[in-house]
């Protein structure tokens, strides 16, 4: 399986330098590669490597038993999922499921070498303990977002959650329901405010597109 060099894994994770821990990362970590909307974690499946970003973008999320979704957060190049590092430390099963929202490459680290490296290399424990920091801290912005913001406060920061992820590209493509689904609201509901938004030139309305103007 092919795997990064060195200097490669560097210009991604510049956190990174010392140099046991880069030709550890180097040497085991290997490239995996999906299309958009593709699975890379599901939820109830053992978590066998953790997944390091080298470019593209995944979403993270829960699904109940009623099969309704909810967005937790996005990943993008230089950063790694939480809840992946969580499972492979207690050698647990997934709670959630990682999906590539564009054509995306990651790093894979095998579960087994999680925790020995958060001893052995400090530099990967202050990188996982970065990655608990911010997957925390956007997950009080979504709930603070649900519970505080007006519905159309929190689409336009989802669209620009969306436009960063998708490195400026101001088209959104997604279905109003997709829309409706990560924003914990109804279709209808949505498609309502899409045209009031459209009518007051922020937005331009596709099949299955959103162009932020």
């Amino acid at each position: 399986m092919k795997s990064l060099d060195t200097t490669a894994v560097t210009q991604i994770f510049p956190q990174f330098t010392d140099q046991n821990l880069l030709k550890e990362l180097s040497e085991n970590g290997y490239i995996q590669r999906y299309h958009s909307g593709d699975y890379i974690m599901d939820k109830g499946m053992p978590v066998e490597f953790v997944p390091l970003l080298i470019s593209g973008s995944m979403r993270i999320m829960r699904r109940d038993d009623e099969d309704r979704e909810l967005l937790l957060y996005y990943l993008r190049a230089g950063e790694t999922c939480a809840s992946s590092l969580t499972c492979c430390m207690d050698k647990s099963i997934s709670e959630v499921e990682a999906v590539a929202e564009e054509d995306t490459e990651v790093l894979a680290i095998p579960s087994n070498l999680v925790d020995v490296w958060m001893e052995k290399y400090p530099q990967w424990k202050a990188y996982v303990m970065q990655t608990y920091h911010d997957r925390f801290q956007e997950l009080m912005e979504t709930i603070d977002a649900i519970a505080f913001h007006q519905l159309d406060e929190r689409m336009l920061r989802y669209f620009n959650e969306r436009i960063e992820n998708q490195n400026g590209d101001r088209v959104i493509k997604a279905s109003h329901q997709e829309i409706a689904t990560d924003l914990h609201s109804s279709r209808e509901v949505i498609s309502r405010l899409l045209k009031q938004m459209e009518k007051e030139g922020m937005v331009a309305l596709g099949r299955n597109r959103v162009e932020v103007l």
